[in-house]
């Protein structure tokens, strides 16, 4: 709520300097290109992490708030340790998929002390696709804008 009033702040303000309607609508898509642009750079640290962690066997535990953070993870014991998933837990189906009678296969990060389960992998990896094709999309929507 508070990102609509600063937004809000700010149009007005550029409309008391003087901006244009059409500066401030390329501002906004630059705005948001820029947002793109870093959850594919996120998504990509994230891909690169996992090729340099080690496939270990663990149990999961229970979905708890880490110490200072704000969102839900899963926790794992690796190697008799209770380690944190490295992104929030899902928040519909938790019964149906993380049980804890199960033997899971993660990914441990030694370095950041956490894992990366399989929920946490498919979204890495999907949430690199979508955002790379949605960077090649806006890229090409500007290319061809340039032309007119």
């Amino acid at each position: 709520m508070e990102f609509l009033l600063v937004l809000a702040v700010i149009i007005v303000i550029c409309k008391i300097l003087g901006v244009s309607n059409e500066m401030i609508v390329a501002g906004g898509l630059v705005l948001i290109e820029l947002t793109i642009i870093a959850m594919m750079l996120l998504f990509a640290y994230c891909c690169v992490r996992m090729i340099f962690t080690k496939r270990k066997k663990a149990r999961f535990t229970r979905i708890d708030r880490v110490k200072s953070g704000r969102y839900k993870v899963a926790f794992y014991i690796v190697d008799d340790v209770e380690y944190p998933c490295i992104f929030p837990s899902e928040v519909i189906l938790n019964d149906k998929m993380y049980r804890t009678d199960r033997e899971y296969h993660v990914l441990f990060s030694k370095s950041m002390k956490k894992v990366f389960d399989i929920y946490t992998v498919i979204t890495c990896i999907t949430g690199f696709i979508a955002s790379a094709a949605a960077v090649f999309m806006t890229m090409q929507v500007v290319a061809f804008m340039e032309l007119f």
